[in-house]
């Protein structure tokens, strides 16, 4: 089966609405949570490519989302094909937390970058305003989830916000097997040679954003065969 024949079903949309009903119920709801749990659920059969995506990203400390901590977020938004950069944006989060070592030597990040930034509180705002109507795009979504949650969870005891989610990695991951194609190198800039798209600086919030929105536009593009595809095709389970 071609990831292209899947159908996200009734019931699982169903259960996002109540578990969004749920949420609006807990006390105390910041006003961007409120406003992105109120927002209507898009057209589950209308074309990807027409619905507004928030393309984003998180550069962390670690893997770990109750010992690590978000150092910065990145995003970018999408829609009609089309990457609006005038839409990009970048927050360095000023935690208190020391950044090790060896995130670091992987995303450049030092204290010093670190000093100026905003709080995570008011980064995670930004965030769901700029979320709310759109779909969440990310690569990799086990790590930005896990964050969300563990923030989430910090000030309201639960988890499991109910978002949709594309991820370009497990979009990548899905075709492969379809294809009877074993790839172990799935990383962003892996499969952005792979659509021949040129390479970026990684590890950068920001610059991951907008690389992630263009290998959506690119597997999409190579799959589209000049038809229309549906968003129930691109969400994650």
């Amino acid at each position: 089966m071609s990831f292209l024949s899947r159908i996200f079903p009734p019931s699982r949309i169903t259960r996002l609405q109540t578990e969004r009903e749920q949420w609006l119920r807990v006390p105390g709801l910041s006003y961007a949570l409120k406003q992105l749990l109120e927002a209507p659920l898009p057209d589950f059969n209308a074309t990807v490519t027409h619905l507004p995506w928030l393309v984003f990203d998180f550069e962390t400390s670690g893997l770990d989302a109750n010992t690590d901590c978000i150092l910065s977020i990145g995003s970018v938004v999408a829609e009609n094909g089309q990457i609006g950069l005038a839409s990009a944006q970048h927050h360095y989060i000023s935690s208190g937390n020391p950044v090790n070592a060896r995130s670091a030597i992987i995303n450049h990040i030092t204290p010093e970058m670190l000093r100026d930034g905003v709080t995570l509180d008011k980064a995670m705002e930004a965030l769901f305003t700029s979320l709310t109507g759109r779909v969440a795009v990310v690569h990799g979504r086990m790590v930005e989830r896990a964050f969300i949650n563990a923030w989430i969870f910090k000030r309201y005891g639960r988890e499991g916000l109910p978002l949709l989610w594309i991820d370009t990695l497990e979009l990548e991951r899905r075709h492969q097997q379809a294809a009877r194609r074993i790839q172990n190198d799935l990383r962003l800039s892996s499969i952005r040679r792979d659509y021949n798209l040129p390479d970026y600086p990684a590890h950068h919030a920001l610059c991951d954003a907008v690389a992630t929105a263009e290998v959506l536009l690119a597997q999409i593009g190579a799959r589209s065969h000049g038809h229309d595809l549906l968003l129930n095709a691109f969400l994650c389970d």
